[in-house]
């Protein structure tokens, strides 16, 4: 097996691993909210653990070793410090769990300091971003200027940006700012650019980088993408409190969703005339929770504004659509297009169980009339959050089985 192969497994079975805690540690928090034991934590450092979690050790990781194993086909020579980069963000990432589990963002107390250490933990995390960007800018001007080199471009450019108010979070902290709009525009600028530039940007590049068809654009290529990376950074005040928006910053999040929606949507159109060669029927569901994604997107546009600020369901509806629905769908759909020998198994349980736990999910939205909801609706949502990591386990054991006959 090449080493670009071999890497994209290693990665791939150790990211399944936190991604199956990440959606245990999910469902911990369904199952605290309907009243269950949770040993004590609290709700909010749970909510907290799982999405750094996924953040640091599933979405960013993944995409990385993509991008890596398109750089090893021209620069073999870069395989060592892409291999520890990507390794050194694992670590760390899941380093971090613990202290996000049970102490959030607070302190904790070390002899006669109080340290914010998963704040530090999250910024070595992102100094290991920093390692692989700059591996990757090394390597860069050997690749060819297609679509997935692109889009693999701008991700990178929105993780950089997106790290921009990470950091400034961290300052807030460090420096007491008792502002509550500013410490909330600069965390949901990084959540916001994070999700719909990095994680967004990086799968598309992906889908390209596996498609061997030909594009033929009427415009420049750029157009593609400028909408998104003009777009995604505007999106930010969508994630601010009621009390906190005022109609500048409504207006400017709804300029920011629109140009995302309609880069996304000039994406669908040319995606989906030319899906990848195999497993076109799962690389449809990709498209699908893609398409369902911009529709919920753009409604936060159009509808009343009322409707989506109101509605917390609705946003954590969106957030599954765009980082269970689509973005995992897709690396589920990448990872068994590059592997063609591994079992489907996991990946048709992963695809089942993400259409439950969204289905539960669109019943506690908001749009679902409450005539309509099932007793106990609350127990049907928790149980859907356990179906993804049952999914997971069985794509890890087969994945892992792979793994051990190719030695």
């Amino acid at each position: 097996m090449e080493q670009k192969d071999q890497l994209l497994q290693k990665v791939w079975l150790w990211s399944l691993s936190f991604f199956m805690l990440a959606a245990l540690t999910g469902f911990l928090y369904r199952w605290g909210l309907i009243g269950g034991e949770i040993f004590g934590l609290r709700l909010t450092n749970v909510r907290h653990a799982h999405s750094h979690l996924m953040f640091f050790n599933w979405v960013t990781p993944v995409p990385m070793v993509f991008i890596a194993r398109k750089l090893l086909k021209t620069s073999p020579e870069a395989y060592q410090s892409l291999k520890w980069s990507v390794t050194a963000i694992i670590l760390i990432g899941f380093t971090s769990f613990p202290f996000f589990l049970l102490y959030g963002y607070h302190p904790v107390q070390l002899g006669s300091a109080n340290l914010p250490l998963s704040v530090m933990l999250s910024g070595l995390v992102m100094i290991g971003w920093y390692w692989f960007m700059a591996i990757y800018i090394k390597h860069r001007k050997k690749l060819s200027d297609g679509l997935s080199t692109l889009f693999y471009d701008g991700a990178l450019v929105m993780l950089f940006v997106s790290s921009l108010g990470a950091w400034g979070v961290a300052v807030a902290q460090f420096s007491n700012i008792d502002n509550n709009l500013i410490s909330g525009a600069l965390t949901h600028f990084f959540l916001t650019v994070f999700t719909e530039g990095w994680c967004v940007l990086a799968a598309i590049g992906i889908y390209y980088d596996l498609s061997d068809q030909n594009y033929s654009f009427p415009v420049d290529k750029n157009w593609l993408i400028a909408p998104i990376v003009l777009g995604a950074p505007l999106m930010f005040p969508f994630g601010l409190s009621v009390d906190l928006l005022n109609e500048s910053l409504l207006w400017t999040a709804k300029s920011g969703s629109l140009l995302v929606g309609i880069g996304l949507g000039i994406n669908l159109f040319y995606m989906a005339r030319a899906l990848p060669n195999r497993n076109k029927v799962i690389w449809s569901v990709v498209l699908t929770m893609l398409a369902l994604k911009v529709t919920v997107q753009l409604s936060a546009v159009f509808l009343p504004e009322t409707l989506w600020l109101g509605q917390h369901g609705l946003r954590v509806l969106y957030l599954h659509l765009l980082l269970l629905g689509f973005v995992s769908t897709l690396f589920f759909a990448a990872f068994h297009t590059v592997n063609t020998q591994i079992s489907k198994a996991g990946i048709y349980l992963f695809l089942g169980s993400v259409f439950v736990l969204i289905s539960t999910l669109v019943i506690i939205s908001g749009l679902w009339p409450p005539a309509w909801q099932p007793t106990n609706v609350y127990q049907w949502v928790t149980v859907g959050a356990i179906l993804p990591s049952i999914a997971i386990a069985v794509e890890l054991v087969v994945a892992g089985y792979s793994k051990f006959k190719q030695g």
